[in-house]
């Protein structure tokens, strides 16, 4: 399991990247290069954004999962602090969504109750659930990266990542290298899809294709 390290304010500069639910690709990519990385928790909360939304392939394209977050206007959202709204049962959306999406891949069968016991666990905190699916890829696709946890805000970080992942940001150099998608006969490859769209399809090798991307 990942060391979820505090980290304290006289350690060394650090690379920083946001919290995220099911981060694309390049999350993983980039945080592998790192011996060390550390999850921003005193960042100002930016919605819309990887944070709390993961983008899976489904039969009608690219689908966004979005995990709703309570408001609290008296007090200043952070990354670490924002709590998850379950008022709605987007739990059960979101798992039927991806069993919609993956439930034909190969590595379906064999990855999903992990993922259904670690979307139902039902933490307060939208960073706590993150922790438990950060835990669980670096796991399963062999990333030894040590994950550190900050609660203020990093200000002259080594690398900054904070706002790397958009659809903006054009954080790839070049092109992914494709692999068997679901509904590749409908749709090209698409790239930098939620990482769950490189685990149900590869499997064990998602740590290799990780490698050489």
């Amino acid at each position: 399991m990942t060391n979820w390290n505090q980290l304290q304010s006289e350690d060394k500069p650090i690379v920083v990247f946001p919290t995220a639910y099911f981060p694309p690709i390049s999350y993983l990519v980039f945080a592998k290069q790192y011996d060390q990385v550390a999850i921003d928790g005193g960042e100002h909360y930016i919605k819309q954004s990887i944070r709390n939304r993961a983008n899976i392939l489904s039969a009608n394209g690219v689908l966004s999962l979005s995990v709703p977050v309570s408001r609290d206007k008296t007090t200043r959202l952070t990354s670490g602090n924002i709590k998850i709204d379950y008022h709605t049962s987007w739990q059960q959306n979101h798992l039927r969504a991806i069993r919609s999406a993956y439930g034909k891949t190969p590595y379906f069968d064999y990855y999903f109750p992990d993922l259904e016991t670690i979307i139902l666990s039902s933490p307060k905190n939208l960073i706590e659930l993150n922790k438990k699916i950060i835990n669980y890829l670096f796991e399963k696709m062999r990333i030894k990266t040590q994950i550190l946890e900050t609660t203020e805000y990093v200000t002259e970080p080594l690398e900054d990542y904070r706002n790397a992942f958009t659809k903006d940001s054009n954080i790839f150099n070049k092109k992914n290298k494709p692999y068997f998608q679901a509904f590749c006969n409908k749709y090209p490859f698409i790239e930098d899809l939620s990482c769950m769209d490189l685990h149900f399809n590869m499997g064990s090798e998602s740590s290799d294709y990780l490698q050489f991307v």
